[in-house]
């Protein structure tokens, strides 16, 4: 840390420097200025500047205009007079053993429009080791359950575009696939109220107020009870394919066979082509209907000794005992095109899909069962690298410029000291054969003028919520407006407490936030959430 410490001191030096010589500050560029002190001070050790920062933030105006004298605005920054490192009592120096956030972490869903009611759980429950996403929309809420199938649901029955016992419904109809409760917290402790939300399916009910001690017990119960329940059934809900408890059972019973037979088997990774755009186009109702017809097509063309298993998402494990890879291929490749003459109907018209296929043949019980699934990712993603619809067979040639996929990871914050902290601490992150890269912009202008983005794939931006001429929030409007919502997901990293200002991000399309000053291995952990539901 003392690294970004030094980084931080020397940039803050460098502002004053150039204010002694304008000889006055406006009072935005003041504002700005405290508001990027409090967020990275703390997130760098340095708690007490943090602290002291953010009680002068709260007589400023972040878009005043009044001119501060040098006097002024140097007898408001006392406290930062002369800091030097060695010199400076109280700062505790973050290490990594201090965090307890891991990328295990259970997910929480919390539905509700009062942004205090979700401020306040939201910090509780992530003081608990939990992660917690929030929507204050029902339209919102249903978004994130698809895209991260949570552990727990915390709902509210008001919200301001349908009513909660609707919105309960509607995830209840998804959520029991994956046997993901549902806790309503409600201030309308009727009878009739709680009667009809356990008819729905419910798991509980907690009126408001609660005791947040009693709130916390309910949850790790119905998590508990949810393992439990996982942990017993070895069936996909949905598809009615293996899960893959089944895959990892099975898995370790056919190499111990293969070990004592010298047998072999080929294993094939299927992915449906562009099933995102599927449910963005014909909603997640019919996504679920291609999900089923897909795994019912494979089922009644495959042998009774092959086995397919859900592995996650429109993502599916074909497993083929006694199969050399070239058999395999010609069995895929019929598949392949049978399937491509399949239609779902829907109220826009018959929809047909593709899928695309990754083989590696498993011959050595020595090798880990996690490297063979890796080579036929591999040759899967070189199929969709290639053009989707077409299968690819592993091979030790396969080229490694097109085995791999690219995350990005966008940082717009105009503070460098941030960009240095995360561009080292992320740069150091790991998911596979997924390479991670990570870009950093000073403001959105600069952002939207690159073309590093435009590169097709997908980007995860991190958002500064107060940068200089174009604000965190207008730059999220922008690219919620102006670009594809399923190529860009936002984490917004604000020092606003403000809750119009989270609420309002929210409503424009952010998918989470954290508020500054944060803590790297937060940071980390979600962004490692947030990369694995890209990757899906």
């Amino acid at each position: 840390m003392e690294k970004y410490q030094k980084l931080f001191l020397d940039r803050m030096k460098k502002t004053f420097k150039q204010w002694e010589e304008k000889g006055f500050v406006e009072e935005a560029s003041l504002y700005r200025f405290l508001h990027t002190v409090k967020g990275t001070a703390a997130s760098i050790g340095l708690v007490e500047i943090s602290n002291e920062a953010e009680k002068r933030m709260v007589n400023l105006d972040e878009h005043g205009e009044r001119q501060w004298t040098q006097e002024e605005w140097k007898s408001l920054l006392v406290f930062l007079a002369d800091v030097e490192l060695e010199e400076k009592a109280g700062v505790q120096l973050e290490t990594e053993d201090v965090e307890k956030v891991t990328e295990n972490e259970k997910l929480i869903l919390v539905v509700d429009d009062d942004i205090t009611m979700v401020n306040y759980l939201k910090e509780n429950l992530e003081n608990q080791g939990y992660m917690v996403l929030a929507a204050v929309t029902g339209e919102k809420a249903l978004q994130l359950f698809y895209d991260h199938k949570p552990d727990c649901i915390l709902l509210d029955l008001h919200l301001p575009d349908q009513n909660g016992l609707e919105l309960l419904e509607t995830i209840l109809g998804k959520s029991h696939s994956y046997f993901i409760p549902i806790i309503i917290i409600s201030s309308d402790d009727r009878k009739e109220t709680r009667i009809k939300g356990y008819e729905i399916g419910a798991v509980d009910f907690l009126a408001k107020p609660f005791a947040f001690d009693e709130l916390k017990a309910r949850i790790e119960n119905r998590i508990r009870y949810k393992e439990l329940i996982s942990n017993a059934v070895l069936l996909d809900e949905l598809t009615g394919a293996f899960n893959r408890k089944f895959f990892n059972m099975e898995l370790n019973r056919y190499l111990y066979e293969l070990n004592r037979r010298k047998d072999i088997l080929s294993l094939v990774i299927l992915d449906l082509d562009h099933f995102k755009r599927v449910n963005d186009t014909y909603g997640h109702n019919i996504g679920d209907v291609v999900l089923r017809g897909f795994a019912q097509f494979i089922m009644a063309n495959k042998r009774s000794s092959d086995y397919l298993i859900r592995y996650g998402g429109e993502e599916f494990i074909l497993l083929l005992p006694h199969t050399k890879r070239e058999d395999a291929e010609i069995f895929i490749n019929r598949l392949l095109a049978d399937f491509a003459a399949v239609s779902f109907p829907t109220d826009k018209g018959s929809l047909s899909i593709t899928f695309s296929a990754g083989i590696v043949e498993v011959e050595n019980p020595n090798i880990p069962i996690e490297d063979y699934v890796k080579m036929a990712d591999q040759a899967l993603y070189q199929a969709k690298d290639l053009g989707r619809n077409q299968v690819i067979v592993y091979e030790d040639t396969v080229n490694e410029t097109t085995s791999h996929k690219v995350i990005r990871i966008a940082v717009i914050d105009d503070d460098p000291v941030v960009h240095q902290l995360v561009n080292d601490r992320l740069g150091k992150l790991s998911f596979g054969n997924i390479e991670v890269d990570i870009k950093s912009y000073r403001e959105g202008e600069s952002f939207f003028q690159s073309k590093w983005h435009n590169q097709g794939g997908r980007t995860l931006v991190l958002l500064d919520g107060i940068m200089p001429r174009m604000d965190g929030l207008e730059v999220l409007r922008k690219l919620r407006q102006d670009y594809d919502e399923n190529s860009y997901v936002v984490l917004m990293l604000t020092g606003r407490k403000s809750e119009k200002d989270i609420v309002k991000a929210l409503e424009l399309g952010a998918d989470d936030y954290l508020t500054k000053p944060f803590s790297m291995a937060e940071l980390e952990a979600r962004v490692k959430r947030l990369v694995k539901r890209m990757m899906m």
